[in-house]
């Protein structure tokens, strides 16, 4: 018997280490009379950890540090890792991104273990096909994906080396909001307590697969702060370790260690706790603040440790965070600021507490700093003085110290020695930003450029000559000079400046007005101007932000679904016709304030008329069944002035105008979704007379001001979201255009006199993503030759038929897209996306288009006019597009791009086009190539679509290497040549006069060639 016992038992281990290689720690939590204990291998750890963070500046929360190549990743880590081992770091929490042999690399090395952290669905996940952002734990083929993806992760790393535990989650308890029926029956108060009970049975089943595939590590879950700690003991039997995150400020307090040990008999790890080193009251960094917090939150800590003779249940902690990120507050946008907003409020932390006031600054919270300059590709670590406290601490043993030890260690830390070691680097580092005014950045470009006429260069080639001589460099150079300046703590401007010598001499482009060239005599007059300007001003109550030429965003996501107000981004299409726009002051409401936002200038986005926006927008939570949560969104604009002379400006011949919009939207029970909305639009136009089309007369009425659109859809479907949407504008019922996101070809372009019909759908299938829309649009009333220059008793014609023209079309895109953290249509896409693979096709097929009025265009001398009729019928036009970004391999990324249309044009021509374009922008470490070939199409410019100007080719060709890794949105530090032209056709113009007005340019070819350098700081 004993005998069959002992060969069970070899067996047993033999087939363990066959299934472990001997490289595998074997870890465990133990208890006994003084309570628990990590081991490692039978030896006492006690974790000592840090939440690694490694984001650089100007990337957000997709970069994916393992995507990189091996010799980025490597100097990462290297750059790293010795400062966390110096500190006294035994491990640090990753996510199960990191790939098996970088764990192995940071232990073998550096002696560090890793904490596995499978975020098991908390941010949304795909099953069966479909994504969902929010998980619903209840579900059936959810939870067998997630143990899937549990079991995964063990198998994945249970032969690696370094690897400490286990654990699952991201305080998933914070994100309990999926619906369902048998849930959305319950009274508010138990349904939370409902969905716990999903959530932490499938954790059950994760660990126990865990375990299963893995049996020598421990395994957890990661819970936010101490909440449903009483499930966790009932449904969680397989947990060895409870992760916990928890920001409470100063202490905890013995009833925190203590109601989880009288609860859950089983040992705690702080997976996230610490503070931020920015206070929102001095509006400055205090490392003494975050410093105090840290020793505060660990001195507590130790007294809960083994031996201590309390709940004994700590084995340690992560402090929350190695650097600072500096993408939290925007996510998208402002990358590269360091913001000072805060993203909540927390009494906890009382150093800088004060009602309204938002105190926990997300982009703070690192124990060390970053800074924007690098060293070998990597931003310099500047450790704050809670790095140096923390050093000291860990000197400390958390399991063989007494409680006397505990009170003496921390009783004799050099404060004052770590906050001098903490402020010393960032004041050398960053002395510029804390002057009152500093240079905040600095944008150099020089090169020269030459043109190519080819019949030129033929011609000499001909006659035996050098085509050399045919080829003449111009030396052209410009700068950008930020100055800023922070006067109060509460106030900071930023200016711009551009000076040049010359601007870029192309005749391929329209030189910007901002240069101040004669375009007749090609003269300057100066080589200065002040390009931009902003202002911030931050009250507890409210905010002051004032703009000149500087961007600024719409109402477009607080309820303005009728586009009042415009964003204004596009600074240089402003550039390209003169504009300063936006200049505008705005105010944006806090506390009992807050939703309210109010802008107003003489030009607060492009053509915009002097004006003030106020928008108001709230959400409305469910406060039971019955009553659904809703959103309410309030927009109202008022325009000043005198009306305009009809020459110089149709659009306002009736002078100065009023809108006002009201939206509603609410989710109704039980899968219903209801957007509406109305607008009014004013009544300057009320009683303006306007020609039909049988040649009769009549006028603009007051429900001809009124306008108002209505969504119905449901998600009924389990993969898909439906909805049907109704428009009706009145006569005079114009607005901004929409933006065109996501892809699309069109977007509402805010045009009044039409009623139109929209059914669409996104559908989600797995990676897959398709868009399909179908529209139906009618005007009120029929073109009639109307034009807004028509001159009636000195006013324009108040509305014509254009982009409303009667059509029946079809549109939609699909899109494969494998990286659920990353929107593949986001602006700047082709720098942020990360999947190996990624693509769209985006369809629009016009059935029907009606007849249209004359639309007006701006003459070069600043006059109006209009074309000399509108576009007839048109049938079955298309236009189809693709984008592909691929990344194969680590330092390599490829963006293609093509489309193909039969399209028209969008002033008064009839004849239809037919052209094709392909392009590609690849980038390889540091090289980058961006080129394409246009075939048969209008150049880009808006206008020359207008007169039906096309070119059989246009292609560009642009080779540059970077000084760090170039980015595709921002053509800056890299120094390159390009090589762009066009060739000449039947259907050609020469709108820059390349050729000087003559002769015809039918048949030429013309291209430039330029050498370039760009150094920006």
């Amino acid at each position: 018997m004993k005998r069959s016992i002992i060969k069970a038992l070899l067996a047993a281990a033999v087939a363990l280490a066959a299934a472990f290689p001997a490289s595998a720690q074997y870890v465990q939590t133990k208890k006994d009379a003084d309570g628990w204990r990590l081991l490692v291998d039978n030896k006492p750890f006690e974790v000592k950890g840090v939440v690694w963070s490694c984001t650089p500046i100007g990337e957000t929360h997709t970069f994916n540090l393992w995507a990189q190549s091996d010799d980025y990743v490597m100097r990462m880590l290297d750059v790293d890792m010795p400062l966390l081992k110096a500190m006294g770091v035994n491990t640090i929490r990753a996510f199960s991104t990191i790939p098996p042999r970088w764990v192995e690399y940071i232990y073998t090395k550096y002696g560090i273990y890793t904490m596995i952290n499978d975020l098991l669905g908390r941010y949304g996940m795909t099953v069966n096909g479909k994504w969902y952002a929010v998980t619903d734990y209840s579900d059936l083929y959810t939870r067998q994906a997630l143990v899937a993806q549990a079991r995964k992760t063990a198998e994945t790393y249970r032969g690696t080396k370094g690897v400490l535990m286990y654990m699952l989650g991201n305080e998933s308890n914070y994100g309990l909001v999926w619906s369902g029926s048998e849930i959305e029956n319950l009274p508010t108060g138990e349904q939370n307590a409902v969905r716990a009970g999903y959530l932490y049975s499938l954790f059950e089943e994760a660990m126990a697969a865990l375990k299963e595939v893995d049996p020598l590590r421990p395994v957890g879950l990661i819970n936010g702060d101490t909440q449903y700690v009483d499930l966790i003991a009932e449904l969680c039997p397989s947990l060895d370790i409870l992760g916990v995150n928890a920001y409470r400020g100063y202490r905890f307090y013995d009833s925190f260690y203590q109601g989880i040990a009288d609860t859950l008999d089983r040992p705690v790890v702080l997976t996230e706790a610490g503070a931020d080193a920015y206070n929102a009251l001095t509006r400055q960094e205090d490392q003494y603040m975050q410093a105090t917090y840290l020793k505060s939150q660990w001195e507590e800590l130790y007294s809960q440790g083994y031996g201590k003779g309390k709940s004994a249940n700590m084995l340690g902690g992560y402090v929350f965070e190695w650097v600072d990120e500096w993408w939290k507050q925007y996510q998208n946008k402002e990358l590269d600021v360091h913001n000072v907003l805060g993203s909540w409020s927390n009494a906890g932390y009382e150093l800088d507490y004060r009602i309204g006031v938002n105190n926990m600054n997300e982009e703070w919270f690192g124990i060390v700093a970053q800074s924007a300059l690098k060293e070998n590709g990597i931003a310099k670590r500047m450790p704050r003085a809670a790095y140096y406290l923390m050093k000291d601490i860990w000197q400390v043993s958390l399991y063989d110290s007494t409680q006397a030890d505990v009170d003496a260690a921390f009783a004799n830390l050099d404060f004052a020695l770590a906050l001098q070691r903490g402020t010393e680097p960032g004041i050398k580092e960053m002395i510029n930003e804390r002057d009152a005014i500093r240079i905040s950045g600095i944008s150099v470009t020089a090169g020269a450029l030459a043109g190519l006429d080819k019949d030129s260069l033929d011609g000499l080639d001909a006659a035996g000559r050098s085509v050399k001589e045919g080829i003449n460099f111009l030396p052209y150079s410009e700068a950008d000079i930020g100055i800023a300046a922070a006067p109060a703590e509460n106030l900071s401007a930023e200016a711009h400046f551009r000076v040049w010598s010359n601007p870029a001499p192309t005749k391929m482009a329209e030189i910007y007005p901002i240069y101040n060239q004669d375009k007749t005599t090609g003269e300057i007059a100066y080589n200065a101007s002040l390009y931009s300007a902003a202002f911030r001003f931050d009250d507890p109550s409210f905010s002051l932000n004032g703009y000149y030429h500087a961007e600024h965003a719409a109402f477009e996501t607080s309820g303005d679904v009728f586009n009042i107000n415009h964003e204004a981004f596009d600074i240089i299409g402003y550039d390209t016709y003169g504009s300063l726009a936006p200049i505008a002051v705005e105010f944006i409401g806090k506390g009992l304030l807050s939703g309210l936002q109010v802008i107003g200038g003489p030009e607060i986005y492009g053509s915009a008329e002097p004006q003030i926006a106020a928008n108001w927008w709230k959400s409305f939570p469910s406060r039971s069944v019955p009553m659904p949560s809703f959103n309410l969104g309030l927009t109202f604009a008022e325009e000043f002035g005198t009306r305009s002379d009809l020459a110089e400006n149709p659009h306002n011949s009736y002078g100065p105008g009023r809108k006002a919009s009201l939206y509603g939207e609410a989710s109704l029970y039980p899968f219903v979704t209801l957007k509406t909305g109305i607008l009014y639009a004013g009544d300057e136009k009320v009683g303006a007379p306007y020609r039909l089309s049988d040649g009769t007369w009549a006028a603009v009425q007051d429900l001809d001001t009124l306008g108002g659109s209505v969504e119905l859809g449901t998600n009924i479907l389990s993969k898909a979201y439906v909805y049907g949407k109704f428009i009706h504008r009145g006569l005079v019922t114009d607005t901004n255009p929409a933006v065109v996101r996501g892809s699309f070809f069109t977007g509402d372009s805010g045009s009044g006199n039409r009623q139109e019909v929209e059914f669409g759908a996104d559908i989600n299938y797995g990676f897959l993503n398709f868009k399909p829309v179908a529209r139906s649009r009618m005007p009120l009333v029929k073109p009639a030759d109307r034009a807004l220059t028509d001159s009636h008793e000195g006013f324009g014609s108040p509305f014509i038929v254009f982009a409303n023209r009667q059509a029946i079309e079809f549109e939609g895109v699909l899109t494969y897209d494998p990286e659920g953290a990353t929107w593949f249509h986001e602006w700047n896409g082709d720098d942020i996306e990360g999947a190996k693979f990624a693509a769209s096709l985006t369809g629009l097929y016009t059935l029907y288009a009606g007849e249209t009025d004359r639309m007006a265009f701006k003459m070069a001398d600043g006059t109006w006019t209009s074309f000399a009729s509108g576009l007839p019928e048109q049938r079955d036009l298309w236009q189809v597009g693709t984008r592909i970004v691929t990344n194969p391999f680590p330092s390599f990324r490829a963006i293609l791009t093509a489309e193909a249309g039969h399209q028209g044009s969008a002033g008064m021509d009839t004849r239809i086009v037919d052209y094709w374009q392909a392009g590609a922008k690849l980038r390889y470490r540091t090289w980058m190539l961006d080129g394409a070939w246009v075939a048969d199409k209008w150049l880009e410019p808006a206008w020359v679509r207008g007169f039906n100007t096309t070119w059989p080719a246009q292609w560009n060709l642009d080779v540059s290497y970077g000084f760090d890794t170039p980015l595709f949105a921002k053509a800056t530090n890299r120094v390159g040549v390009k090589w762009q032209g066009w060739k000449f056709g039947e259907y050609s113009s020469d709108p820059w006069n390349i050729y000087g007005g003559s002769p015809d340019p039918d048949g030429r070819e013309y291209s430039e060639l330029s050498m370039y350098v760009n150094v920006t700081y």
